[in-house]
């Protein structure tokens, strides 16, 4: 996947128990995510008590948490998993926290809730400052090219950019430059991080793959799906959850049957460890007929 999103998560899934336990690395989510937090399975107790652990170490400054627990407020009893109520202020809250340490997909939920909500201006910031963020981590000029989540950011854009209407470009130009300062500096206050973690390649999707199912607002709109995958040594995934969607999680649910077919660079012979990531999927990327250019 060329126009990465993927985010080594913690990660083994080893019980957590009390609150007061709780730390910006403890519990990790993808402990909480494999016992069950996304699962629609999960009993009510047992997903308010995950709920709540995925909320305290947001609280405690977990990235991963903080995005988790932003996408699950903002879709609420939509959400499969149906953890939280809706709650578009929380949800707010909480994936600026996540933006705040760099997570990119977090400032793409941030433009999405800033849209549903009427606040076009803010939308258009942070697709911008994503934007940003994203051509220097990849060293590249731009952001629109033929990659996995491509068409779902261009068609973002152009949402923004039909919401805002007219507008003085030096004035929003200023906003965006803040944000951006505002951002970089909150990033560079941020502890140093070491990954343990065996390397993960980007995931690669197989040429002929074929997205069936698609609605025409998937295809016409970009749809966009997030999931935190589990990664067996072979490369395969082993199981998956899914975190966000865009234009609903019914979107979700129709992109995850070809999250099958993703593969990852495989582990040397012997090696059991297994790997997990946050991954994006667009119906773009699974349906080849389809590509969206700027």
């Amino acid at each position: 996947m060329t126009r990465q999103l993927i985010l080594l998560a913690c990660l083994a899934f080893a019980p957590w128990a009390h609150a007061s336990d709780c730390t910006a690395t403890s519990p990790p989510a993808g402990a909480l995510v494999g016992q069950g937090l996304l699962d629609p399975a999960t009993p009510d107790a047992e997903r308010q008590r995950l709920g709540d652990a995925l909320m305290c170490s947001a609280l405690a400054g977990n990235a991963s948490s903080q995005e988790i627990a932003g996408s699950l407020y903002r879709w609420g009893p939509r959400h499969p998993a149906h953890v939280f109520p809706e709650d578009h202020a929380r949800a707010r809250d909480l994936l600026t926290a996540a933006a705040s340490q760099g997570r990119l997909s977090a400032m793409l939920k941030l433009a999405e809730l800033e849209l549903a909500d009427g606040h076009p201006r803010e939308a258009m910031i942070w697709v911008q400052v994503e934007g940003q963020f994203y051509r220097r981590r990849e060293g590249k000029a731009d952001v629109v090219e033929d990659t996995t989540v491509a068409s779902y950011y261009v068609m973002l854009l152009k949402r923004a950019t039909d919401a805002l209407g007219r507008w003085d470009v030096a004035a929003l130009d200023r906003e965006i430059d803040a944000r951006i300062a505002m951002v970089e500096a909150q990033i560079a206050a941020l502890p140093p991080h070491h990954d343990r973690s065996p390397p993960l390649s980007r995931g690669k999707v197989p040429p002929q793959q074929r997205m069936h199912g698609a609605s025409p607002t998937d295809i016409q709109e970009g749809a966009y799906a997030q999931f935190f995958a589990e990664i067996g040594p072979d490369g395969r995934v082993a199981r998956s959850w899914l975190i966000d969607a865009y234009p609903n999680p019914g979107s979700g649910l129709r992109v995850s049957r070809a999250l099958q077919e993703v593969r990852w660079n495989a582990l040397p012979a012997g090696d059991t460890t297994m790997r997990y990531a946050i991954v994006p999927l667009t119906v773009a990327s699974l349906q080849r007929s389809i590509h969206l250019k700027s």
